[in-house]
């Protein structure tokens, strides 16, 4: 009898390590996320990935180990706070590499109106301070016109 083969492929399912960081030097304005997958032994034509309706980027890829084994990963990463049009990537050393930016409109500059920037806000803090402050003025006016008002004398 003799021992058949098995070319039936077998994978071996693994999750990359992932390293997550802000990017150095980004500008003020606009906050970069730096991602890192590492992928030892991949190479830039074994991997494929794809931006979903989900809001999120589908990466995958296949590495042949020899005798039909095959080492399999499928990667999804959650870009939906992300400008997804600015979005790059490159692979090397064994990495890849994306740059994520976050998008730009939650953030507002505020200005000294000599064009000069000084400071950073998130939109919907700048709301609530700005809701504090209409709030502390009509209850300065209403003090101010009660006490007009009043006679406060002996």
């Amino acid at each position: 009898m003799k021992n058949e083969e098995n070319t039936e492929p077998c994978y071996d399912d693994f999750q990359p390590y992932c390293q997550w960081r802000k990017e150095v030097g980004a500008s003020i304005i606009q906050e970069v996320r730096i991602v890192e997958i590492h992928l030892q032994g991949f190479k830039e034509e074994e991997l494929k990935n794809e931006m979903k309706w989900d809001g999120c980027l589908y990466i995958s890829g296949e590495h042949p180990m020899g005798k039909n084994k095959i080492k399999r990963l499928s990667k999804r990463i959650d870009v939906s706070k992300y400008d997804i049009k600015g979005i790059e990537a490159k692979f090397e050393g064994g990495k890849l590499i994306l740059r994520l930016p976050c998008k730009s409109s939650t953030f507002s500059l505020l200005t000294n109106g000599r064009g000069n920037a000084i400071g950073i806000l998130h939109l919907h803090e700048f709301l609530k301070s700005s809701m504090a402050l209409a709030l502390l003025i009509i209850l300065g006016f209403y003090i101010y016109k009660y006490s007009q008002c009043t006679y406060f004398g002996n």
